[in-house]
């Protein structure tokens, strides 16, 4: 089969092109990213899906889309926990100090205990986390070097200052 045959239709190669530059997203982003009803989205991310140009990874009750040409299974992983505010500002905030306290993180971020309780353990269950230290635990990023890469390769996607920051400060060291 032409690979092109089924980006034919308009909606489609717009609906691929925004996958693929905004990897992990879930339905409603790209439905409010390009303004296009939930039935069309839906009838022409299926086809997509079936056709073998975009990969579907269940986070929860979300469905992420990915395109099938660039992202490796463990990249998914790391791009969907990314694609939640919260959780990407513990990793930048990791990161940027090699690791950090529950307490440091509470006061940095200035969301509730049981949010970013939340978070942490999810992260934790999916290996981007990992947790060290006896008493005053300490939590550190797994891969920081592929979390910042993914950050740095998709910053246009996450619309977000403390993103933009990150690279800055990457990019001088």
């Amino acid at each position: 089969m032409n690979m092109s045959e089924p980006l034919d239709l308009e909606n489609r190669r717009t609906i691929y092109s925004f996958v693929e530059k905004n990897p992990g997203v879930y339905m409603r982003e790209i439905q409010r990213g390009l303004g296009m009803s939930t039935g069309v989205l839906e009838y022409h991310l299926a086809y997509l899906v079936k056709k073998g140009l975009l990969s579907v990874y269940q986070d929860g009750r979300k469905k992420r889309y990915y395109s099938t040409r660039k992202i490796s299974a463990p990249d998914k992983r790391i791009l969907a926990i990314l694609r939640q505010r919260i959780c990407r500002s513990i990793l930048i905030y990791c990161i940027s100090r090699e690791g950090a306290s529950f307490s440091e993180l509470v006061n940095s971020l200035g969301v509730s205990k049981s949010t970013l309780s939340f978070h942490i353990s999810k992260m934790l269950k999916a290996g981007v986390l990992l947790e060290e230290g006896g008493a005053e635990k300490r939590y550190l990023v797994s891969d920081p070097e592929k979390v910042s890469d993914l950050i740095i390769t998709y910053k246009e996607s996450f619309l977000d200052d403390l993103v933009d920051r990150f690279v800055e400060s990457f990019i001088e060291l």
